[in-house]
């Protein structure tokens, strides 16, 4: 009998994990990005079907269909260095690699990450086409479990399908429910985190920044095609290392008493979650400009960086916009979130785990982009600028909340919702038991059976 097929894209570290979740199952399907992932599937005894970067030359672009991607040419991270004929050109490439593939494969499902770049967009469009399942992998709240998302363009909790919870779902929402209330409560993916000022990470920084300089350079003199550039982002992390020597963060405690706090936590850049997820807010010096323009003369807007993207706020962007706003505060990425809503009553949020912390904490929380919690009652879920300043201008009193009543029964039908593992980066993800409960879920999603045992 023939084995169903998965197909796995295999990108950044799931070159090294989805050859850990071959299975006697089904036959996997390896496509890679660039020739490097290619080399490490490959040494991890696994084929690799397809490269894009390597068989773009070849690729004789699709005709496009009309209004064809489901957002536009900027969300992508990467490709706005070419000019508009080439990415018509770089987008029917794009739709030809993934057609064949589809087509020749015919698989049961196809393995991916939420929609972070064109070419996940479209392979989610022509997996639609043919009507393959595309599984992209979500976090729920609890550590351990995670869930497929019904649409892998977004992680807006208004799409989520949830089931009545059992009682070992409402232990697990209880004892994560407890956790939460730790003045220290920090989710795993912000755990264990470099200093500021560590040099490892500075040098491993300037080490990648040059290698992606040289890759640039390469490319362009050979006139070979990349997809992905992370020069800046590493050139990014020399620069604002530099910059915490010399510029300095607001205090908290020196924002005088009287005034309410309206606390906005930074989004880490580049991300899908604003790309993709707050496609109208991804640029966050004009959000934040804007909802300056929103509060009253009593009201002030203070700005945390994100653990993992320390030294965000110093850059020239952000900082010539606090050079001028007199109601603007900054904050250090070191300063605990919890700490800022001590202060603050009200949350404005792009996508933010903060702001759920803060609506389980009974906090006005205002949600502008595509969260997990944003369908939740007492969650302001709005589109509009006009619609933030009347909200602020409202009694934060006089407004419905959340809290950790309302909060059981939604962490507790997440997890029902949800499989046991997590196939995202942290300590165990090669585990032998976590691999095997990503297989399950895989299979489970893809209408894949257990192997029928024969008989000797």
């Amino acid at each position: 009998m023939t084995k169903p097929k998965i197909l796995f894209f295999a990108r950044g570290y799931q070159a090294d994990f989805f050859p850990a979740l071959a299975s006697d199952r089904y036959e996997a399907v390896f496509v890679t990005m660039t020739a490097g992932e290619s080399a490490r599937v490959k040494r991890l005894g696994q084929r690799v079907d397809a490269c894009f970067e390597a068989d773009f030359a070849s690729l004789v672009p699709a005709d496009l269909p009309p209004n064809y991607l489901l957002t536009s040419f900027v969300a992508d991270r990467f490709l706005g260095r070419f000019d508009d004929g080439e990415r018509m050109k770089i987008l029917g490439r794009e739709i030809a690699f993934w057609s064949d593939l589809l087509d020749r494969h015919q698989p049961a499902a196809v393995v991916n990450e939420l929609v972070a770049i064109e070419i996940s967009e479209v392979l989610l469009i022509e997996c639609r086409r043919r009507g393959i399942p595309y599984l992209a992998g979500m976090n729920c709240v609890v550590d351990d479990y995670f869930y497929w998302l019904p649409d892998p363009m977004t992680i807006s909790g208004k799409r989520l399908r949830l089931p009545e919870p059992g009682q070992h779902a409402l232990a697990a929402a209880d004892d994560y429910l407890n956790q939460l209330q730790a003045h220290d409560y920090r989710p795993f993916y912000v755990q264990n985190l470099a200093g500021r000022r560590a040099l490892k990470p500075l040098a491993v920084a300037i080490a990648r920044m040059g290698v992606w300089w040289w890759r640039s350079w390469v490319a362009s003199a050979s006139k070979r095609f990349r997809y992905e550039m992370y020069d800046e982002e590493y050139s990014k992390k020399v620069s604002v290392f530099l910059k915490s020597l010399v510029r300095r963060y607001d205090r908290l405690e020196n924002i005088p008493e009287t005034r309410e706090i309206i606390f906005y936590p930074l989004h880490q850049e580049p991300e899908a979650t604003l790309n993709y997820m707050s496609e109208y807010y991804s640029d966050q010096v004009a959000t934040i400009e804007n909802i300056l323009k929103c509060l009253g003369p009593s009201q002030v807007l203070v700005v945390k960086e994100h653990p993992v993207d320390k030294g965000a706020l110093l850059r020239r962007k952000f900082w010539s916009l606090r050079e001028r706003s007199s109601s603007l505060y900054y904050l250090p990425a070191e300063l605990h979130g919890r700490q800022v809503l001590q202060r603050a009553e009200r949350v404005v949020t792009l996508t933010s785990t903060v702001g759920w912390e803060a609506a389980v904490m009974g906090k006005q929380v205002i949600v502008l982009g595509e969260i997990f919690y944003d369908g939740q009652p007492g969650i302001h879920s709005l589109r509009d600028f006009r619609d933030l300043k009347q909200t602020l201008k409202a009694s934060v009193h006089a407004t419905p909340r959340y809290g950790p009543d309302l909060a059981r029964s939604f962490v507790a039908a997440m997890c029902e919702m949800s499989y046991p593992g997590n196939p995202f980066p942290h300590t165990d993800l090669y585990s032998k038991q976590n691999i095997e409960r990503v297989i399950h879920a895989i299979c489970d999603a893809a209408g894949i059976g257990r192997p029928v045992e024969t008989a000797a």
